[in-house]
């Protein structure tokens, strides 16, 4: 008799701990996209929790993942730019239908991409990666009403904006007041990792001037930049077989440095002082931290586009994903071309990856962690 009453009482325990405490719903997103490879890393990470993402790229990059760029009508790769509250209307006119049936919306490229969704009245996760008013830029009322829909959105709970760099989460605080979680993108999509089988590395140039002004640096030592060895549309593999990259950046976070640090390859950048010099005497390094000209930038000190400004630059390589000792450990810095020259040929370019690869173990725990709690609080408001 004591056994039955035991027996009845806990199935009646866990009968009423099911029914309080349901499995979260398996979520559906749509997205619409300009980049290809912030969206596939949320995406990725999206699914291993079983939520499905449906996305449209506009983006001319797409034949990277094996992919066709999507036709789309109103706001495709051609309009754009022209983006505005008739476009929006008339985006929303012709696909809610399609769209009614999404739980919610995941905004990468542009971080404006939002407004396309303010009828829905539907969850909104914006991934913030780079200067988010575009293309709002030279359109102060509209950049206006964006920050308007972002900070009701966001006090409303029906906006959750995370910014994958320190810069951009910088940024939109300037302008909007608005304090983001960071999360820095894992790019697990690539399913690639250094093997450093093949000897030399692999350069970053922002274009073609520095590239040549690089290798007359390097002089005798130009062997050991081994570029014109990679086919033409390389794979990540492909890349990943060198012993390590050297950047010299055009911008202080992109994908593919995410990329390349999650697959454990060995990065070796500018240290802060020669990369200012860098700059100072090549603009096209760090030729992308703002949509405005050098010539056309604010001339508000404290403004982050105005670029003119030492101090706003400086806080802007303080900001590099590649400076952040916490996300990004065992970047290799060098001061001069020759102390990189020194670099190249004595590091252990195998024991610097598998310091990495310890790393992003840690690395990944966190961010997945961040993204659980995001999620968790999108269910819980929806």
């Amino acid at each position: 008799m004591l056994k039955k009453i035991i027996l009845i009482l806990s199935l009646t325990f866990f009968a009423y701990a099911a029914d309080t405490n349901p499995p979260a719903k398996k979520l559906k997103f749509f997205n619409l996209d300009l980049h290809i490879s912030v969206i596939a890393d949320l995406k990725d990470l999206f699914e291993t929790y079983g939520h499905r993402v449906e996305s449209w790229s506009i983006s001319e990059h797409t034949w990277v993942f094996k992919n066709e760029r999507a036709k789309v009508e109103v706001v495709n790769e051609n309009t754009w730019r022209n983006l505005d509250k008739e476009m929006c209307d008339r985006f929303y006119e012709r696909y809610k239908d399609h769209l009614s049936q999404f739980d919610g919306f995941i905004v990468t490229n542009n971080a404006s991409f939002a407004l396309l969704y303010e009828k829905f009245n539907k969850p909104i996760i914006i991934v913030n990666s780079t200067r988010y008013e575009s293309p709002f830029t030279h359109k102060p009322e509209e950049w206006a009403r964006l920050d308007t829909f972002l900070k009701k959105g966001v006090q409303n709970n029906q906006i959750f904006i995370v910014s994958n760099n320190k810069g951009d989460r910088d940024y939109l605080k300037h302008f909007t007041g608005i304090d983001s979680e960071v999360i820095p993108s894992l790019c697990l999509y690539t399913k690639s990792h250094y093997t450093g089988k093949k000897k030399g590395f692999i350069w970053k140039f922002p274009d073609q001037a520095f590239k040549s002004f690089s290798k007359k640096q390097m002089g005798t030592q130009k062997k050991l930049i081994q570029n014109n060895n990679l086919s033409h549309r390389y794979s990540w593999q492909e890349l990943y077989s060198y012993q390590g990259i050297v950047h010299f950046p055009y911008q202080i976070s992109t994908m593919s440095i995410f990329e390349q640090y999650s697959a454990n390859i060995p990065l070796f950048f500018p240290s802060k002082t020669f990369l200012l010099a860098l700059h100072s005497a090549h603009p096209q390094i760090l030729s992308q931290l703002s949509f405005f000209p050098p010539e056309k930038a604010p001339a508000e000190p404290s403004n982050p586009n105005n670029i003119n400004n030492v101090t706003v630059l400086k806080n802007w390589i303080d900001a590099a994903d590649f400076y952040d000792q916490e996300n990004m450990p065992y970047i290799q810095y060098f001061d001069s071309f020759e102390h990189l020259k020194k670099l190249l040929t004595t590091v252990d370019c195998k024991k610097i990856s598998k310091q990495m690869q310890i790393h992003n173990e840690k690395r990944k725990q966190i961010a997945l962690k961040k993204w659980e709690i995001i999620l968790d609080r999108l269910q819980a408001v929806k």
